[in-house]
């Protein structure tokens, strides 16, 4: 039912002016994927400035409670104590990472490379505001976009983005940073919707004094349609 009434919602949306057919087909497949229904593990990795060397493993499951849905499964290859177990659920937390992000952006200008294998790049040189922030530092006319496209068979998806800054910033006045680069990928489960396969970046800069790089990767693994 959903992917029926997505459909017919996305005929009836006006193209976005200036965007290729081919990002108005991306634009309408992201507005079509749902994976709200699904539960995941998200495994997060973090190295360097702030943070020294830390793991945290957590578990997504939508059948729960709004303020359980997200549960803390192991820090540093541990079991979390009671205390972190109380500190994870009520820390605030930004919107379940999904596939569909991508259509508020995707039809902004940009310039398209059509490659020999089936791929097909798009450059941002700028994006809209609010794609990408950094705690309430909105980085977007900052940052340019590379979107690699598979073409190869049936409808076409993202395979890959790679944001990079173009100039640095400062943050709540302790933080600054000179360039960073996050890159993400996104895979078909095995239910046909997309969904994100992993997640890595980059940000050099300082804090609170102290110069550096803070590198971390996101992993989402066990996606299972649970409602």
């Amino acid at each position: 039912m959903f992917r029926l009434l997505a459909a017919a919602v996305s005929v009836l949306l006006p193209a976005h002016a200036g965007a290729d057919e081919l990002q108005n087909r991306l634009v309408a497949g992201a507005r079509a994927t749902d994976t709200s229904g699904h539960a995941f593990r998200q495994t997060i990795t973090a190295t360097g400035i702030g943070v020294g060397n830390k793991s945290y493993v957590t578990a997504y499951d939508p059948r729960r409670a709004a303020a359980d849905r997200w549960q803390l499964v192991s820090i540093d290859g541990r079991t979390p104590t009671a205390r972190e177990l109380e500190k994870s659920r009520k820390a605030k937390r930004d919107a379940v990472p999904a596939y569909a992000e991508l259509a508020k952006w995707l039809a902004a200008p940009a310039t398209r490379a059509d490659g020999a294998n089936g791929t097909v790049t798009y450059h941002y040189a700028s994006l809209p505001a609010g794609t990408v922030k950094l705690g309430s530092h909105d980085a977007s006319a900052d940052t340019a976009a590379d979107v690699v496209v598979n073409t190869r068979g049936g409808a076409p998806y993202v395979e890959r983005v790679r944001f990079t800054s173009t100039r640095g910033f400062r943050m709540m006045l302790v933080a600054s940073v000179k360039s960073m680069a996050f890159v993400s990928r996104y895979r078909r489960l095995p239910d046909g919707q997309m969904a994100p396969a992993d997640m890595a970046s980059a940000i050099t800069g300082s804090m609170m004094g102290k110069s550096g790089e803070l590198r971390s990767t996101v992993t989402f693994s066990d996606w299972q349609k649970v409602r």
